[in-house]
């Protein structure tokens, strides 16, 4: 039986830390060992880890690394054949790593389309009905692939998540595999449950996440396969008018629409 590493960092959530612990202990998949990167936290989330001493592997970084430093640490101590990440405020199905491993031994990443939405107390918020593309790559260069929660990896080809884009290093990872060609299944199963609440980065840090998506852009917009351009032109555009760059994102968008008005078409659901 394949051995599986799951890796979950935190930072200050001593509120959720520990329903997220158990969540990845209790997974039906027996071979497997929880790593958990704890960033440099201060509020007193160090001391409920204590109590996981003789389940899981605990590091602590003596300074904030941020999430993706932290991410490819934990990659780095695992010894799992394959790699899960669990945010350290979501949750999974007790039988969503099962679920995955069976496809990990047929593509390099899985990416499991998360539905459901919970909130503080960890119940159900809302679930999502959105109709998704069957052409992975329209997917993620639409930015609707992502969360590290609902990601796996094979080790042996983990590309590793870049340290310099925080706020959108999760997408960039899966733009950079896929031009690196390396298969991406998609999953529609809702196992994967993202927790939303006032402390996620792209409520409290907006400014920084549009930057992130800019420095995405501008790094891929001129090496990603021709038809999907439009696709990515779209997103970051709304993106930028989202968080109040509407003169970027109205030009970006022109862009766009000039190029479908040459032969593109990009379909809307």
């Amino acid at each position: 039986m394949a051995r599986v590493s799951i890796i979950i960092t935190t930072h200050n959530a001593k509120e959720f830390i520990k329903q997220t612990i158990e969540c990845a202990l209790n997974q039906t998949h027996p071979n497997k060992e929880v790593i958990v990167i704890d960033d440099a936290s201060t509020d007193g989330t160090h001391q409920i880890l204590k109590d996981y001493k003789n389940r899981i592997i605990y590091v602590r970084n003596e300074e904030n690394l941020e999430r993706s430093r932290s991410r490819n640490k934990g990659a780095g101590l695992s010894t799992g054949e394959f790699i899960f990440f669990l945010d350290q405020d979501d949750l999974w199905e007790k039988d969503y790593v099962e679920n995955v491993v069976e496809y990990l031994r047929h593509y390099h990443i899985v990416y499991s389309f998360p539905r459901t939405l919970i909130n503080v107390e960890g119940k159900v918020k809302r679930k999502s009905r959105k109709k998704i593309p069957r052409d992975v790559g329209e997917m993620i260069f639409s930015g609707m692939i992502g969360y590290p929660s609902a990601s796996a990896f094979r080790r042996e080809s983990f590309p590793k998540y870049a340290e310099d884009v925080v706020f959108r290093e999760d997408w960039e990872i899966y733009i950079r595999a896929y031009l690196e060609g390396l298969s991406i299944k998609v999953l529609d199963r809702d196992k994967v449950y993202i927790r939303d609440h006032g402390k996620r980065s792209t409520k409290t840090q907006g400014e920084k996440f549009y930057a992130a998506t800019r420095t995405v852009f501008e790094r891929y917009k001129d090496k990603i396969p021709k038809k999907y351009y439009p696709y990515f032109a779209f997103h970051y555009a709304e993106t930028a008018m989202r968080f109040g760059h509407l003169g970027e994102g109205w030009k970006v968008l022109m862009g766009a629409l000039s190029i479908l008005k040459r032969g593109f078409r990009v379909k809307f659901s």
